[in-house]
C-alpha cells in the first residue's frame, strides 16, 4: 500500500469519540427531561390557581415587589386572575389584572408545546436540532409578547 492510499484511508476514518461526548440519545433524553420539568411547573401553576379561591384571598405567596416598595406591580393580582380564568369568570379575571388573560394563554400555549414535544421526543425524533431551535425561538417570542408590559415597567423604574 503506498503512502497516498494510507493518507486517504486515515482521512475517511472518523475520529474516536471521547468519553465525555454525548450522543443523539443523550441529547434526546436531556430535551425530554427539560420538557417534562417545564410541563410539570406549568401544571403546578394551574393547580395552584385552582386550589386557592380569590374570594378568600388565601394565597400563600405574596408580591415581593409590593412588600418592598408598598406599590403594586404589573404582576399583582395574577394569581387571583388565573383563579378566575380557571373558574370561567373572565370579567373578574380582567379586573384583578389586565394582563392576566395574556399571561394565562402564554402558559397554556407553553403547556401544549411541552406536551407535544414530549410525545415527539418519545417517538424517536428525526430532527432534534431543528425541534430545539424552533422550540427555543417560539418560546422566546411568545414570552416577550406575553410579558412585554412587565419589561417596560421595570425598565422605566430602572431609568427614572
Amino acid at each position: 500500500m503506498n503512502w497516498k492510499k494510507k493518507k486517504q484511508q486515515k482521512r475517511r476514518t472518523p475520529p474516536a469519540r471521547r468519553n465525555n461526548s454525548t450522543g443523539p440519545a443523550d441529547n434526546r433524553d436531556t430535551c425530554l427531561a427539560i420538557n417534562i420539568i417545564f410541563a410539570a411547573v406549568i401544571l403546578f401553576v394551574f393547580v395552584y390557581s385552582g386550589l386557592f379561591r380569590p374570594e378568600k384571598n388565601n394565597y400563600p405567596l405574596e408580591c415581593v415587589h409590593e412588600m418592598i416598595t408598598g406599590e403594586p406591580c404589573p404582576s399583582c393580582g395574577l394569581s387571583r386572575s388565573f383563579s378566575y380564568i380557571i373558574r370561567g369568570d373572565i370579567a373578574a379575571a380582567e379586573m384583578q389584572n389586565v394582563y392576566g388573560m395574556r399571561v394565562f394563554l402564554f402558559f397554556l400555549f407553553q403547556l401544549v408545546m411541552r406536551l407535544s414535544n414530549i410525545v415527539y421526543l418519545l417517538r424517536k425524533p428525526i430532527y432534534l436540532k431543528e425541534l430545539t431551535l424552533a422550540d427555543s425561538l417560539i418560546a422566546i417570542i411568545t414570552f416577550m409578547l406575553a410579558f412585554r408590559q412587565f419589561f417596560f415597567y421595570y425598565l422605566e423604574m430602572l431609568f427614572h
